[in-house]
């Protein structure tokens, strides 16, 4: 017997130590992670926080279940405990039994405690909570009460009662084994100590259901029995009342339960507690049903009116709709083809490239390597000298999935291919030979044809990444290729933690289950561990108690490469607001976070400081946000409002810009997104960054946000709504509405005008008789002036290729569709005219193309003999869609010598 107890306390202490080492390892990699990133203090804070809880719950539970274990072994007189073990009862002496009920004892207080921890968010919240300065309409309190205390009473009330119900199962089980409880038949007996214990636990448990009706009385703010969500008329003048009814019921159960113990009686609280239950499905079930069944739907529009109003305005609040600015779009068609002339600068930056097929592009004509991979193109602009100019770009990082099996090895994973190299940019509007885009920065190493400074191409932390990598070792790093051979490094930034020691070695071989860590040869004193290298894995792990945009984007600025990713502060309890199917019906844009893509250093910047979710998330840590006004004046120029809160706010403004209740209530002007075509399927439209003049403003460019609206059932557009980005303006939003009398196509209309156009469709079947794929890119609905055109790129894609090349550009207007090789030649198509200038330097005739190059006589004449000969050739070859590309741009050039000739 004693040796089988040294053995199991041998393999207890075993499992002890490997608990304890793996737990410390893990608490000293974070500990020392945040210490390096400057984050420590909010480390400390949620880990103390935690730990706090933890033994708070775990006291708790264990002071009360260990005095209610206690007071039933003392004055219950529990001598022994009756089991049956192979259907033969055996007695149990107390001492076991005190053993046993100590150890499922620990068992769920641990559990509660771990339950109790995990709020620690909660907590913090509540008391470190700002006011909103906006008060609910039904009680009059500071919306604060409802974000942050009541969700916190709302918990307690939940584990108190959890605690009481254990308790009374725990002590109603050692009564019943112990023989103090006994069920013979259908009668039942009970001791009176057993009796005056359990009552005295029905008596707490009745005050906590006292204490539960009075949160409901305040929880009919998130109601969901009417047509709103939030307190209607029923849940107000029925629902409220009868909580409070159910409180009084409640305290005078208690009362007859108190009477019960005093008699070491059942009876009593058995009847106050078949009252009570009567009473709640009565009171708080059926009457509030029947209400709303005869008095409120019969009469839906009267009773509920106020109420709608209350919806409607709270969620304006809650998704920030209430600050968007309505404006008239008076839509007079009164554009010609000089506003599309260089000197106006709109036609150069109108995206034509879709990130879609873009991404696909940059695949296979930049990716040099297997083990590159370009994971999302991104849209952004950048000041090129006197330019502004709208760009796509992607980084260069490296895929460990794609590396060859052979080399899947752990020197290769985690100290040769330790990061990605430089990235692709393009304009948004600029087509090259073939139908590809037009390289500004390309290649390995980087070449850049435009004013922009990179000395740092390396990318370290990112999109695409595994878990860890180990650098300033002895075995040289792969920088990038080059030819048929590779260009090595080392790392001479300050990201990653020092490994130093062998201890240190040993510490991170339990962490990260590596034992290559110890036993390598190649690190040195001076070699780093780089973990959490995954940008939406970094961020949320130093700050967890944020949301996340899913499309961090990367930003180029004084030689180094960054990473800007958008966090969002969210609550589901927000009063009468709308929930989102993302459940949280509050949301602010509150951060802009910058990682360092080189050194992995990350700095969060609160550009919404109104928001009282981030005023608390400051006072709960204080210094770990910076104030906008603080980051570095060329990486604030690249903020950019985000699409996903964009979409969130479209969807509910479709509905929510209907401020009377009367017509919220008949729905009579809800909207929808937009539907147009990609590829050859019908979908949603997506929200769209361009560059553009805004109707009042003629003179300055703005980088905005935009998507259309249409009514619901129909496809005409009726309005549209854009988003400010550059920091000056920065999330102003302003909503244009179209004249009602003024008939506006919408995006799929216009798709089907291309259907029904015999020249684009003659051309859609030709490319796919040859078995290419033909892609129609996203559709844009571009303001220009107080005008409107669209555009659309076509894309065609062989059959055996995964390299999508843009071959054609559609651009409408009014009823007019035309087709062209670029741009310049689709705005000729629909505006149709050209001017003759003179230039001061020589009296020459020149031909100007909207938005075009200008063509002397000489170069048409040559421009139509090389159009002529190319498609002789391809004749010959048999490439029939070649043929009718070189025909149609022969027909372009001779209608231009036309004009020319004419004039």
């Amino acid at each position: 017997m004693k040796t089988g107890i040294k053995v199991l306390i041998f393999i207890g202490a075993i499992i002890f130590v490997i608990v304890t080492l793996f737990v410390g390892s893990n608490i000293w990699l974070n500990y020392t992670w945040f210490s390096k990133l400057g984050f420590l203090n909010v480390f400390t804070k949620i880990l103390w926080t935690k730990i706090g809880l933890w033994w708070g719950f775990f006291a708790i539970f264990v002071l009360f279940s260990g005095i209610n274990v206690f007071l039933a072994f003392k004055r219950g007189n529990i001598q022994t405990i009756k089991i049956q073990q192979a259907g033969v009862p055996v007695e149990v002496n107390r001492k076991v039994g005190i053993i046993v009920a100590s150890v499922l004892l620990f068992i769920i207080s641990i559990i509660m405690a771990r339950n109790g921890s995990s709020k620690w968010d909660l907590i913090l919240k509540f008391l470190n909570r700002a006011s909103f300065n906006l008060n609910d309409p039904i009680f009059g309190r500071d919306l604060s009460f409802f974000v942050f205390t009541l969700p916190v009473f709302t918990f307690l009330k939940s584990w108190s009662l959890a605690a009481v119900i254990l308790n009374i199962i725990i002590i109603g089980l050692l009564y019943l084994i112990s023989g103090q409880i006994t069920v013979a038949g259908n009668k039942f007996t009970a001791s009176d100590q057993s009796k005056r214990h359990i009552i005295t636990l029905l008596f707490l448990l009745i005050l906590i259901f006292a204490w539960n009706y009075w949160l409901k009385a305040y929880q009919i703010l998130y109601s969901r029995r009417g047509i709103i969500f939030g307190a209607g008329f029923t849940d107000v003048r029925v629902s409220r009342p009868a909580y409070y009814v159910m409180i009084a019921v409640c305290l005078f159960t208690a009362v007859l339960t108190l009477i019960g113990r005093k008699r070491s009686s059942f009876k009593q609280p058995l009847i106050a507690y078949g009252l009570l239950i009567g009473l709640a499905i009565v009171v708080t079930g059926i009457i509030p049903g029947i209400v709303q069944q005869i008095s409120v739907k019969p009469n839906e529009l009267v009773r509920e009116l106020p109420y709608i109003e209350n919806n409607i305005n709270f969620t304006r609040r809650g998704y920030n709709l209430d600050i968007i600015e309505r404006e008239p779009f008076p839509v007079n068609d009164s554009l010609r083809a000089e506003d599309f002339s260089p000197e106006k600068g709109i036609a150069k930056n109108i995206r034509l490239w879709d990130h879609r097929p873009l991404k696909s592009t940059f695949s296979q004509i930049q990716e040099f390597r297997l083990y590159y991979d370009f994971y999302d193109v991104d849209v952004d602009r950048y000041q090129f000298g006197d330019e502004y100019r709208q760009v796509m770009l992607s980084a260069r990082e490296i895929n460990y999935n794609e590396l060859p099996a052979e080399a899947q090895v752990w020197v290769n994973k985690r100290l040769v291919y330790t990061h990605g190299y430089g990235f692709v940019m393009t304009p948004v509007n600029e087509i090259g030979e073939e139908g590809l885009p037009v390289l500004i920065v390309k290649d390995i190493p980087p070449k850049v044809s435009v004013p922009l400074k990179l000395e740092r191409p390396e990318i370290y932390y990112g999109e695409v990444t595994i878990p860890y990598v180990i650098v300033n070792t002895d075995q040289p790093e792969l920088d990038y290729p080059s030819g048929d051979r590779n260009v090595y490094t080392e790392y001479q930034g300050t990201g990653g933690i020092p490994i130093k020691s062998g201890l240190r070695k040993l510490w991170l071989a339990i962490r990260l289950r590596s034992l290559e860590i110890i036993f390598t040869g190649y690190l040195k004193p001076t070699s780093k561990l780089m973990i959490y290298r995954s940008i939406q894995e970094r961020v949320p792990k130093i700050a967890p108690f944020l949301k996340y945009d899913p499309n961090p984007y990367l930003v180029v600025y004084d030689g180094k490469l960054f990473w800007m990713l958008d966090a969002y502060t969210v609550t589901d309890r927000f009063p009468y607001s709308e929930p989102h199917r993302d459940r949280y019906n509050y949301i602010r844009n509150s951060l802009k976070i910058i990682v360092d893509a080189y050194t992995g250093d990350v700095s969060f910047y609160v550009i919404d400081p109104k928001d009282p979710l981030i005023k608390t998330y400051s006072n709960i840590f204080p210094g770990m946000f910076k104030d906008i006004s603080e980051m570095p004046e060329g990486l604030l120029a690249h903020v950019r409002y985000p699409m996903y809160i964009f979409s969130v706010q479209a969807e509910l403004y479709s509905t929510y810009h209907m401020t009377d209740p009367q017509v919220f209530f008949n729905k009579e002007d809800k909207w929808t997104t937009p539907k147009e075509i990609y590829e050859q399927s019908e979908t949603n439209m997506i929200p769209y960054y361009t560059i553009i003049k805004f109707p009042d403003d003629d003179e300055n460019e703005e980088f905005v946000l935009i998507l259309p609206f249409t009514p619901v059932n129909k496809n005409n557009m009726l309005a549209w709504m854009a988003a400010m980005c550059d920091p000056e303006n920065y999330g102003k939003i302003v909503e244009y509405k179209f004249p009602k009398e003024k008939l506006l196509y919408g995006p799929l209309q216009i798709e089907s005008r291309i259907d029904q156009n015999s020249e684009i469709s003659q051309l859609f079947t030709l490319w796919g008789q040859k078995g290419s794929s033909v892609i129609r890119g996203n559709l844009l609905v571009i303001p220009v002036k107080d005008s409107l055109i669209y555009v659309e790129p076509i894309y065609l894609r062989a059959e055996q290729s995964e390299l999508p090349e843009m071959k054609r550009v559609i651009v409408g207007y009014q009823d007019r569709i035309g087709i062209g090789l670029t741009l310049d030649d689709a705005l000729y198509r629909v505006f149709g005219t050209r001017e003759v200038v003179a230039t001061k330097v020589e009296k020459e005739e020149k031909v100007v193309s909207p938005g075009g190059p200008i063509l002397d006589l000489r170069n048409l004449v040559k421009k139509a003999n090389e159009y002529f000969n190319d498609a002789q050739t391809k004749l010959r070859q048999g490439d029939f869609a070649g043929y009718g590309d070189a025909l149609r741009q022969l027909q372009d050039v001779l209608t231009q010598l036309e004009e020319q000739t004419e004039e």
